[in-house]
Protein backbone atom coordinates (compact mmCIF):
# COMPACT_ATOMS: atom_id res chain seq x y z
CA UNK A 1 0.00 0.00 0.00
CA UNK A 2 1.33 2.99 -1.04
CA UNK A 3 1.49 5.40 2.02
CA UNK A 4 -0.72 8.66 2.00
CA UNK A 5 1.16 11.89 2.37
CA UNK A 6 -2.05 14.23 3.31
CA UNK A 7 -3.00 14.80 7.15
CA UNK A 8 -5.02 11.54 7.63
CA UNK A 9 -8.17 11.69 10.42
CA UNK A 10 -8.08 8.66 12.27
CA UNK A 11 -10.61 8.84 15.09
CA UNK A 12 -9.20 9.07 18.91
CA UNK A 13 -10.86 9.36 22.17
CA UNK A 14 -11.04 9.45 25.89
CA UNK A 15 -8.79 9.72 29.24
CA UNK A 16 -11.22 10.68 31.91
CA UNK A 17 -12.34 13.16 34.53
CA UNK A 18 -15.86 12.01 35.94
CA UNK A 19 -18.06 14.16 38.25
CA UNK A 20 -19.92 10.84 38.97
CA UNK A 21 -19.53 7.45 38.18
CA UNK A 22 -21.86 4.05 37.73
CA UNK A 23 -20.55 0.85 36.72
CA UNK A 24 -23.79 0.40 34.76
CA UNK A 25 -22.08 2.45 32.08
CA UNK A 26 -19.29 0.23 32.56
CA UNK A 27 -18.10 -1.87 30.05
CA UNK A 28 -18.26 -2.08 25.82
CA UNK A 29 -20.05 0.54 23.71
CA UNK A 30 -20.73 0.07 20.10
CA UNK A 31 -21.57 2.27 17.45
CA UNK A 32 -21.47 3.60 13.82
CA UNK A 33 -20.57 6.43 12.40
CA UNK A 34 -21.50 7.92 9.27
CA UNK A 35 -19.14 9.78 7.22
CA UNK A 36 -20.95 10.00 4.65
CA UNK A 37 -23.80 8.34 2.49
CA UNK A 38 -21.66 5.60 1.41
CA UNK A 39 -19.35 5.38 4.19
CA UNK A 40 -19.68 4.61 7.77
CA UNK A 41 -16.97 3.79 10.36
CA UNK A 42 -17.69 1.03 13.37
CA UNK A 43 -16.35 2.77 17.04
CA UNK A 44 -16.45 1.29 20.12
CA UNK A 45 -15.73 3.45 23.73
CA UNK A 46 -14.41 1.18 26.45
CA UNK A 47 -15.35 2.42 29.95
CA UNK A 48 -13.43 1.29 33.11
CA UNK A 49 -13.45 2.06 36.67
CA UNK A 50 -9.64 2.11 37.64
CA UNK A 51 -7.94 1.96 41.26
CA UNK A 52 -9.97 4.57 44.06
CA UNK A 53 -13.11 4.95 41.43
CA UNK A 54 -11.15 6.78 39.08
CA UNK A 55 -13.02 6.14 35.53
CA UNK A 56 -11.33 5.78 32.17
CA UNK A 57 -12.30 5.04 28.71
CA UNK A 58 -10.21 4.23 25.72
CA UNK A 59 -11.73 4.30 21.76
CA UNK A 60 -11.36 1.57 19.30
CA UNK A 61 -11.79 2.31 15.58
CA UNK A 62 -11.98 -1.30 14.09
CA UNK A 63 -12.34 -0.22 10.70
CA UNK A 64 -9.17 1.52 10.85
CA UNK A 65 -7.76 -0.65 12.51
CA UNK A 66 -6.95 1.28 15.43
CA UNK A 67 -7.11 0.40 19.26
CA UNK A 68 -7.53 1.09 22.57
CA UNK A 69 -6.84 4.96 22.12
CA UNK A 70 -6.87 7.34 25.21
CA UNK A 71 -8.52 10.74 25.54
CA UNK A 72 -10.55 12.73 27.44
CA UNK A 73 -14.31 12.18 29.17
CA UNK A 74 -15.85 15.93 30.29
CA UNK A 75 -18.21 14.24 32.37
CA UNK A 76 -19.97 11.11 33.05
CA UNK A 77 -22.65 9.94 35.02
CA UNK A 78 -24.98 7.06 35.71
CA UNK A 79 -26.80 8.18 32.67
CA UNK A 80 -24.87 10.33 30.32
CA UNK A 81 -21.59 11.20 29.24
CA UNK A 82 -19.60 14.30 27.48
CA UNK A 83 -16.38 13.05 25.57
CA UNK A 84 -13.79 15.17 23.75
CA UNK A 85 -11.26 14.15 21.27
CA UNK A 86 -9.04 16.85 20.81
CA UNK A 87 -6.32 15.93 18.97
CA UNK A 88 -8.62 15.78 16.01
CA UNK A 89 -11.85 18.07 17.12
CA UNK A 90 -14.33 15.40 18.00
CA UNK A 91 -16.84 15.42 20.58
CA UNK A 92 -19.68 13.09 21.40
CA UNK A 93 -22.24 13.79 23.89
CA UNK A 94 -25.27 11.15 24.83
CA UNK A 95 -27.81 10.06 27.29
CA UNK A 96 -28.86 6.38 27.81
CA UNK A 97 -32.36 5.77 27.00
CA UNK A 98 -33.66 2.23 26.55
CA UNK A 99 -30.19 0.63 27.46
CA UNK A 100 -28.73 2.69 24.91
CA UNK A 101 -26.43 5.93 24.94
CA UNK A 102 -27.77 7.95 22.18
CA UNK A 103 -26.33 11.53 21.14
CA UNK A 104 -24.30 13.47 18.87
CA UNK A 105 -21.11 13.43 17.57
CA UNK A 106 -19.27 16.57 16.16
CA UNK A 107 -16.27 17.21 14.28
CA UNK A 108 -15.09 20.83 12.83
CA UNK A 109 -18.03 21.40 10.81
CA UNK A 110 -20.06 17.97 10.72
CA UNK A 111 -22.21 17.15 13.09
CA UNK A 112 -24.06 13.75 13.42
CA UNK A 113 -26.81 11.72 15.49
CA UNK A 114 -24.54 8.43 17.12
CA UNK A 115 -26.42 5.33 18.82
CA UNK A 116 -24.43 3.29 21.04
CA UNK A 117 -25.34 -0.01 21.88
CA UNK A 118 -23.89 -2.21 24.39
CA UNK A 119 -21.01 -4.41 23.06
CA UNK A 120 -17.86 -4.74 20.96
CA UNK A 121 -17.28 -4.42 17.62
CA UNK A 122 -16.05 -8.15 15.71
CA UNK A 123 -15.48 -7.05 11.99
CA UNK A 124 -16.71 -10.08 9.65
CA UNK A 125 -13.81 -11.30 7.43
CA UNK A 126 -14.83 -13.99 5.97
CA UNK A 127 -11.91 -14.76 3.45
CA UNK A 128 -9.59 -15.26 6.48
CA UNK A 129 -8.39 -18.52 6.50
CA UNK A 130 -9.37 -20.84 9.56
CA UNK A 131 -8.18 -24.28 9.86
CA UNK A 132 -7.74 -27.34 9.55
CA UNK A 133 -5.97 -26.92 6.12
CA UNK A 134 -5.58 -28.86 3.36
CA UNK A 135 -1.94 -27.97 3.83
CA UNK A 136 1.02 -27.34 5.46
CA UNK A 137 2.48 -24.36 7.15
CA UNK A 138 6.12 -23.72 8.67
CA UNK A 139 7.72 -20.95 10.80
CA UNK A 140 10.95 -20.47 9.22
CA UNK A 141 13.62 -17.10 9.60
CA UNK A 142 16.38 -16.55 7.14
CA UNK A 143 18.86 -13.29 6.98
CA UNK A 144 19.58 -10.34 4.83
CA UNK A 145 23.13 -10.79 5.41
CA UNK A 146 24.45 -7.89 3.52
CA UNK A 147 22.31 -5.85 6.08
CA UNK A 148 22.79 -8.19 9.00
CA UNK A 149 18.25 -7.93 9.34
CA UNK A 150 16.95 -11.60 10.46
CA UNK A 151 12.85 -11.88 8.68
CA UNK A 152 10.89 -14.34 10.05
CA UNK A 153 7.73 -15.68 8.13
CA UNK A 154 5.56 -18.11 6.92
CA UNK A 155 6.05 -21.18 4.66
CA UNK A 156 2.97 -22.26 3.30
CA UNK A 157 3.23 -25.71 1.21
CA UNK A 158 0.72 -27.48 -0.89
CA UNK A 159 0.11 -31.21 -0.42
CA UNK A 160 1.85 -33.26 -2.20
CA UNK A 161 4.71 -30.55 -3.35
CA UNK A 162 8.36 -31.21 -5.41
CA UNK A 163 11.20 -28.97 -6.21
CA UNK A 164 9.45 -28.20 -9.27
CA UNK A 165 5.65 -26.86 -7.82
CA UNK A 166 5.33 -23.56 -8.51
CA UNK A 167 6.59 -21.44 -5.92
CA UNK A 168 5.87 -17.21 -4.74
CA UNK A 169 7.55 -14.93 -2.18
CA UNK A 170 5.13 -11.71 -1.32
CA UNK A 171 6.35 -8.31 -0.49
CA UNK A 172 3.96 -6.06 1.22
CA UNK A 173 3.21 -2.26 -0.24
CA UNK A 174 4.81 0.50 1.78
CA UNK A 175 4.51 1.16 5.48
CA UNK A 176 5.86 -1.58 8.01
CA UNK A 177 3.36 -4.50 8.24
CA UNK A 178 3.46 -8.07 9.10
CA UNK A 179 3.98 -11.17 6.62
CA UNK A 180 0.20 -11.23 6.14
CA UNK A 181 0.24 -7.56 4.95
CA UNK A 182 -2.18 -7.11 7.46
CA UNK A 183 -4.42 -3.64 7.41
CA UNK A 184 -7.66 -2.89 9.13
CA UNK A 185 -8.43 -6.30 9.70
CA UNK A 186 -7.52 -7.67 6.43
CA UNK A 187 -5.14 -10.15 6.06
CA UNK A 188 -4.44 -10.27 2.25
CA UNK A 189 -1.24 -12.15 2.00
CA UNK A 190 -2.83 -14.81 4.33
CA UNK A 191 -5.67 -15.02 1.93
CA UNK A 192 -4.09 -15.42 -1.10
CA UNK A 193 -1.47 -18.14 0.71
CA UNK A 194 -4.34 -19.79 1.29
CA UNK A 195 -6.12 -19.88 -2.23
CA UNK A 196 -2.69 -20.62 -3.80
CA UNK A 197 -1.47 -23.27 -1.58
CA UNK A 198 -5.56 -25.21 -2.37
CA UNK A 199 -4.10 -25.18 -5.97
CA UNK A 200 -0.45 -26.44 -6.08
CA UNK A 201 1.35 -23.38 -5.44
CA UNK A 202 4.08 -22.88 -2.59
CA UNK A 203 4.49 -19.68 -0.91
CA UNK A 204 6.58 -17.47 1.47
CA UNK A 205 5.73 -14.43 3.14
CA UNK A 206 7.12 -12.77 5.53
CA UNK A 207 7.29 -9.72 8.33
CA UNK A 208 9.18 -6.39 7.28
CA UNK A 209 12.21 -5.41 8.34
CA UNK A 210 12.02 -3.93 12.34
CA UNK A 211 8.13 -5.04 12.25
CA UNK A 212 6.31 -8.44 14.06
CA UNK A 213 9.00 -10.78 14.26
CA UNK A 214 11.89 -9.67 12.09
CA UNK A 215 14.83 -7.38 12.46
CA UNK A 216 16.37 -4.41 11.46
CA UNK A 217 15.62 -0.74 11.10
CA UNK A 218 12.28 -0.84 8.92
CA UNK A 219 11.70 2.93 9.89
CA UNK A 220 14.94 4.40 8.05
CA UNK A 221 14.95 1.81 4.97
CA UNK A 222 14.74 2.68 1.23
CA UNK A 223 12.67 0.70 -1.22
CA UNK A 224 16.41 -0.91 -2.27
CA UNK A 225 16.62 -2.04 1.18
CA UNK A 226 13.32 -3.52 1.06
CA UNK A 227 14.19 -4.84 -2.40
CA UNK A 228 17.32 -6.66 -0.58
CA UNK A 229 15.22 -8.13 1.94
CA UNK A 230 13.39 -9.78 -1.06
CA UNK A 231 16.29 -10.73 -2.96
CA UNK A 232 16.99 -12.47 0.61
CA UNK A 233 14.06 -14.65 0.62
CA UNK A 234 13.75 -15.66 -2.83
CA UNK A 235 17.31 -16.91 -1.93
CA UNK A 236 16.43 -18.84 0.91
CA UNK A 237 13.39 -20.75 -1.31
CA UNK A 238 15.83 -21.32 -3.81
CA UNK A 239 18.99 -22.54 -1.45
CA UNK A 240 16.99 -23.64 1.77
CA UNK A 241 13.84 -25.26 0.44
CA UNK A 242 14.99 -25.85 -2.83
CA UNK A 243 12.26 -24.85 -5.11
CA UNK A 244 13.32 -24.22 -8.78
CA UNK A 245 10.73 -21.88 -9.95
CA UNK A 246 9.87 -19.38 -7.92
CA UNK A 247 8.66 -15.93 -8.69
CA UNK A 248 8.12 -12.63 -7.13
CA UNK A 249 4.33 -11.20 -6.19
CA UNK A 250 4.68 -7.93 -4.95
CA UNK A 251 1.68 -5.59 -4.15
CA UNK A 252 1.71 -1.62 -5.01
CA UNK A 253 5.78 -0.73 -3.38
CA UNK A 254 6.19 -4.68 -3.40
CA UNK A 255 5.52 -4.59 -7.39
CA UNK A 256 8.06 -2.23 -7.51
CA UNK A 257 10.38 -4.87 -5.54
CA UNK A 258 9.69 -7.45 -7.89
CA UNK A 259 10.71 -5.39 -10.72
CA UNK A 260 14.17 -4.68 -9.24
CA UNK A 261 14.40 -8.11 -9.20
CA UNK A 262 13.62 -8.95 -12.31
CA UNK A 263 15.67 -6.55 -14.00
CA UNK A 264 18.59 -7.63 -16.20
CA UNK A 265 19.96 -4.25 -15.77
CA UNK A 266 23.39 -4.95 -14.17
CA UNK A 267 22.25 -4.46 -10.52
CA UNK A 268 23.22 -6.75 -7.99
CA UNK A 269 19.36 -6.95 -6.74
CA UNK A 270 18.71 -8.89 -9.93
CA UNK A 271 17.54 -12.38 -8.68
CA UNK A 272 16.39 -14.02 -11.98
CA UNK A 273 13.03 -15.41 -10.71
CA UNK A 274 11.04 -17.33 -13.01
CA UNK A 275 8.08 -14.80 -12.78
CA UNK A 276 6.43 -11.93 -11.43
CA UNK A 277 3.27 -11.02 -10.08
CA UNK A 278 2.43 -7.39 -9.80
CA UNK A 279 -0.48 -5.66 -7.85
CA UNK A 280 -1.16 -2.31 -8.14
CA UNK A 281 2.43 -1.43 -9.66
CA UNK A 282 3.44 1.93 -9.95
CA UNK A 283 5.32 3.04 -13.34
CA UNK A 284 6.80 6.65 -13.13
CA UNK A 285 8.83 8.08 -10.47
CA UNK A 286 7.67 8.03 -6.86
CA UNK A 287 6.61 11.89 -7.18
CA UNK A 288 4.37 11.70 -10.15
CA UNK A 289 2.24 8.92 -7.64
CA UNK A 290 2.67 11.61 -5.08
CA UNK A 291 1.31 14.10 -6.35
CA UNK A 292 -1.55 12.48 -8.18
CA UNK A 293 -2.44 10.79 -5.39
CA UNK A 294 -2.51 13.98 -3.18
CA UNK A 295 -4.68 15.64 -5.83
CA UNK A 296 -7.67 12.74 -5.93
CA UNK A 297 -7.81 12.44 -2.31
CA UNK A 298 -8.60 16.46 -2.47
CA UNK A 299 -11.29 15.88 -4.79
CA UNK A 300 -12.62 13.14 -3.67
CA UNK A 301 -12.95 15.57 -0.36
CA UNK A 302 -14.86 17.86 -2.42
CA UNK A 303 -12.04 20.50 -1.88
CA UNK A 304 -12.65 23.32 -4.38
CA UNK A 305 -10.33 23.05 -7.71
CA UNK A 306 -8.94 26.07 -7.27
CA UNK A 307 -7.28 25.27 -3.77
CA UNK A 308 -6.63 21.35 -5.07
CA UNK A 309 -4.48 23.26 -7.97
CA UNK A 310 -2.82 25.41 -5.50
CA UNK A 311 -1.73 22.62 -3.53
CA UNK A 312 -0.86 20.04 -6.52
CA UNK A 313 1.46 23.03 -7.99
CA UNK A 314 2.67 23.67 -4.76
CA UNK A 315 3.63 19.78 -3.58
CA UNK A 316 5.09 19.28 -6.81
CA UNK A 317 7.62 22.35 -6.96
CA UNK A 318 8.08 20.88 -3.19
CA UNK A 319 9.33 17.50 -4.51
CA UNK A 320 11.49 18.79 -7.04
CA UNK A 321 13.60 20.93 -4.96
CA UNK A 322 13.83 17.90 -2.65
CA UNK A 323 14.84 15.41 -5.27
CA UNK A 324 17.56 18.91 -6.73
CA UNK A 325 18.40 20.41 -3.38
CA UNK A 326 17.36 18.54 -0.80
CA UNK A 327 14.79 18.79 1.94
CA UNK A 328 16.05 21.53 4.01
CA UNK A 329 16.30 23.60 0.99
CA UNK A 330 13.06 22.85 0.11
CA UNK A 331 11.90 23.95 3.52
CA UNK A 332 13.44 27.55 2.67
CA UNK A 333 10.88 28.05 -0.61
CA UNK A 334 7.58 27.27 1.15
CA UNK A 335 6.40 31.10 1.63
CA UNK A 336 7.80 31.88 -2.07
CA UNK A 337 6.02 29.02 -3.28
CA UNK A 338 2.77 29.66 -1.21
CA UNK A 339 3.17 33.45 -1.62
CA UNK A 340 0.07 34.39 -4.19
CA UNK A 341 -2.41 31.98 -1.96
CA UNK A 342 -5.24 32.72 0.23
CA UNK A 343 -5.13 33.79 3.26
CA UNK A 344 -8.00 31.45 4.58
CA UNK A 345 -8.14 28.20 7.12
CA UNK A 346 -8.00 25.82 4.16
CA UNK A 347 -5.07 27.39 3.19
CA UNK A 348 -3.36 27.36 5.94
CA UNK A 349 -3.80 23.88 6.79
CA UNK A 350 -2.75 22.44 3.28
CA UNK A 351 0.70 24.85 4.30
CA UNK A 352 0.90 23.15 7.28
CA UNK A 353 1.07 19.87 5.10
CA UNK A 354 3.48 21.22 2.27
CA UNK A 355 6.03 22.13 5.72
CA UNK A 356 6.08 18.90 6.80
CA UNK A 357 6.62 17.26 3.83
CA UNK A 358 9.22 19.15 3.21
CA UNK A 359 10.92 19.02 6.79
CA UNK A 360 10.76 15.37 6.68
CA UNK A 361 13.98 14.01 6.41
CA UNK A 362 12.80 9.97 6.43
CA UNK A 363 15.18 8.19 3.93
CA UNK A 364 12.22 5.82 2.55
CA UNK A 365 10.84 8.88 0.96
CA UNK A 366 13.87 10.90 0.12
CA UNK A 367 14.50 7.57 -2.50
CA UNK A 368 10.87 6.83 -3.05
CA UNK A 369 10.40 10.03 -4.88
CA UNK A 370 12.96 10.43 -7.49
CA UNK A 371 12.83 6.79 -8.24
CA UNK A 372 11.41 5.49 -11.26
CA UNK A 373 10.56 1.68 -12.10
CA UNK A 374 10.49 2.04 -15.43
CA UNK A 375 14.31 1.40 -16.19
CA UNK A 376 13.51 -2.18 -14.04
CA UNK A 377 10.12 -2.72 -15.97
CA UNK A 378 11.45 -2.57 -19.69
CA UNK A 379 14.57 -4.28 -18.15
CA UNK A 380 12.58 -7.63 -16.94
CA UNK A 381 12.51 -10.60 -19.35
CA UNK A 382 10.41 -13.02 -17.33
CA UNK A 383 6.96 -13.58 -17.86
CA UNK A 384 4.68 -10.77 -16.11
CA UNK A 385 1.35 -10.11 -14.40
CA UNK A 386 -0.03 -6.87 -13.41
CA UNK A 387 -3.29 -6.22 -12.44
CA UNK A 388 -4.93 -2.64 -11.77
CA UNK A 389 -7.95 -2.04 -9.77
CA UNK A 390 -10.22 0.57 -11.90
CA UNK A 391 -10.94 2.34 -9.02
CA UNK A 392 -7.52 2.70 -7.46
CA UNK A 393 -6.62 5.77 -5.86
CA UNK A 394 -3.25 5.08 -4.84
CA UNK A 395 -2.07 4.04 -8.25
CA UNK A 396 -4.18 4.72 -10.59
CA UNK A 397 -4.34 2.96 -13.51
CA UNK A 398 -5.23 6.02 -15.55
CA UNK A 399 -1.61 7.01 -15.00
CA UNK A 400 0.50 3.85 -13.96
CA UNK A 401 -1.21 1.37 -17.08
CA UNK A 402 -0.24 3.20 -20.13
CA UNK A 403 3.11 3.58 -19.25
CA UNK A 404 3.23 -0.09 -17.93
CA UNK A 405 2.00 -1.34 -21.30
CA UNK A 406 4.91 0.61 -23.22
CA UNK A 407 7.38 -0.50 -20.81
CA UNK A 408 6.47 -3.86 -20.65
CA UNK A 409 4.41 -5.01 -24.00
CA UNK A 410 4.77 -8.55 -23.81
CA UNK A 411 3.56 -8.50 -20.01
CA UNK A 412 -0.63 -9.51 -19.73
CA UNK A 413 -1.78 -6.65 -18.26
CA UNK A 414 -5.37 -6.64 -16.70
CA UNK A 415 -7.42 -3.82 -15.51
CA UNK A 416 -10.55 -4.99 -13.15
CA UNK A 417 -13.63 -2.83 -13.26
CA UNK A 418 -15.03 -1.78 -9.38
CA UNK A 419 -11.95 -2.84 -7.68
CA UNK A 420 -9.81 -0.67 -5.35
CA UNK A 421 -6.12 -0.66 -4.00
CA UNK A 422 -6.35 -3.73 -1.78
CA UNK A 423 -8.06 -5.24 -4.80
CA UNK A 424 -11.96 -5.14 -3.03
CA UNK A 425 -14.91 -4.42 -5.23
CA UNK A 426 -15.66 -1.07 -4.17
CA UNK A 427 -18.05 2.12 -4.25
CA UNK A 428 -15.41 4.72 -4.02
CA UNK A 429 -11.84 3.43 -3.57
CA UNK A 430 -11.21 6.07 -1.06
CA UNK A 431 -8.19 4.91 2.21
CA UNK A 432 -11.34 5.15 4.62
CA UNK A 433 -13.48 2.95 2.98
CA UNK A 434 -11.07 0.00 2.75
CA UNK A 435 -11.97 -1.29 6.40
CA UNK A 436 -16.09 -1.36 5.77
CA UNK A 437 -15.87 -3.84 3.08
CA UNK A 438 -15.79 -7.42 4.66
CA UNK A 439 -14.12 -8.89 0.83
CA UNK A 440 -10.80 -9.12 1.79
CA UNK A 441 -9.61 -9.65 -2.07
CA UNK A 442 -11.86 -10.30 -5.08
CA UNK A 443 -12.15 -13.58 -6.23
CA UNK A 444 -12.10 -12.78 -9.45
CA UNK A 445 -8.59 -11.61 -8.55
CA UNK A 446 -7.08 -15.01 -6.77
CA UNK A 447 -8.25 -17.40 -9.85
CA UNK A 448 -6.24 -15.32 -12.07
CA UNK A 449 -3.07 -15.39 -10.62
CA UNK A 450 -3.37 -19.20 -9.34
CA UNK A 451 -4.21 -19.74 -13.12
CA UNK A 452 -1.51 -17.88 -14.72
CA UNK A 453 1.02 -19.07 -12.17
CA UNK A 454 -0.51 -22.31 -13.15
CA UNK A 455 -0.08 -21.99 -17.06
CA UNK A 456 3.12 -21.24 -16.91
CA UNK A 457 4.06 -23.93 -15.10
CA UNK A 458 2.68 -26.46 -17.47
CA UNK A 459 4.09 -24.07 -20.50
Amino acid sequence: MNRIIVAAFIAACCMVKAMAHDKNISGAWRGSLKINPQVELKIVFNFKVGEGGKPSVTLDSPDQGAYGIAGEVNFISSDSVNVAVRRIGLTFAGRKHDGKLIGKCSQGAMSTNLELSPGTVELKRPQTPKPPYPYTTKEISFKNLSDDVALAGTLTLPEGYTNVTPAIIMVTGSGLQNRDEEIFGHKPFAVIADYLARNGIASLRYDDRGYGDSSGDGKNATTEDFANDAKAALEYMRIEEKFNNIGVLGHSEGATVAFMLGAKNGSELFSNPSFIIAIGAQAVRGDTVLVDQSATILRQGNMPTDLVTDYVEALHKIYELRIMKGNSIASDYIEAICSKWGNTPVHASLKANLEKIASDSNPWLNFYIGFSPAESIANTNCPIFVLYGEKDIQVRPELNMPQMQRLAPKATVKLYPGLNHLFQHAQSGAVKEYGTIEETIAPEVLKDIADYITEIKTN
